[in-house]
């Protein structure tokens, strides 16, 4: 199940031009402001190397810009521009219209239900970094 929704919603933001990392990156930039690299991957959970392939494609784009960090030399920011952040209006209304098409068969009363267990389920597990996560290694008892 949410293999399609992911399909889904990869295909509608491909439509506008965008990968799924990319807009996390714009979504990431638009509420925290701009930030250096480092943090970004940590915040984004995208390894250095592929973050640095996206960053390309969105500076490319006009979307984000790599500014020198105002107290670290050696540091970027990246920074949203203008031109991202109406990309990034374009993305939430394509994920409006995905989500709309995806939860199409279900009934208001019945969106609003799966959205309570959903919750009440993500709430119940805490976040897990998967630093630590080995899913081959069995847990200690």
């Amino acid at each position: 199940m949410t293999d399609l929704a992911g399909q889904l919603y990869a295909t509608g933001m491909a439509a506008i031009g965008l990968q799924p990392p990319h807009v996390a990156i714009l979504q990431i930039l638009a509420d925290e402001g701009p930030m250096n690299q480092n943090r970004l991957a940590a915040r984004t959970r995208i390894d250095k190397a592929p973050l640095v392939g996206h960053l390309n494609v969105l500076e490319t784009s006009g979307l984000v810009e790599r500014r020198p960090h105002p107290t670290d030399r050696r540091a970027f920011e990246v920074h949203l521009t203008l031109t991202g952040r109406d990309k990034l209006a374009q993305a939430e209304r394509v994920n409006a219209d995905v989500t709309d098409r995806f939860f199409a068969p279900l009934a208001p009363d019945e969106r609003r239900t799966l959205h309570a267990l959903l919750t009440r389920l993500a709430s119940s597990h805490p976040p897990h970094s998967g630093a630590d996560h080995d899913p081959d290694r069995p847990t200690d008892p």
